[in-house]
């Protein structure tokens, strides 16, 4: 089982580096006045990172709220 995770670790990471190496190309983000010019490899992991975390967020509130909702009823 370790050899296992060890080989798609390394698969995973071969196709990260594939990846960054394919998609150097700079981008230009834009967010009002703020602009940032990055490889398109490193802004697509920066969303993937950020839109994980928002979503965990979300997540995190609505299973609060479904708590918090699911309390009340029982009193």
């Amino acid at each position: 089982m370790r050899l296992l995770k060890t080989i798609l670790l390394l698969l995973l990471i071969g196709v990260a580096v594939v990846f960054t190496i394919q998609n150097m190309e700079i981008v230009r983000l834009s967010f009002l006045n703020f602009h940032l010019e990055i490889p398109l490899s490193f802004a697509s992991v920066a969303i993937y990172i950020l839109g994980a975390i928002s979503g965990g967020l979300v997540f995190s509130l609505l299973k609060k709220l479904t708590l918090e909702d699911s309390d009340k009823k029982k009193s």
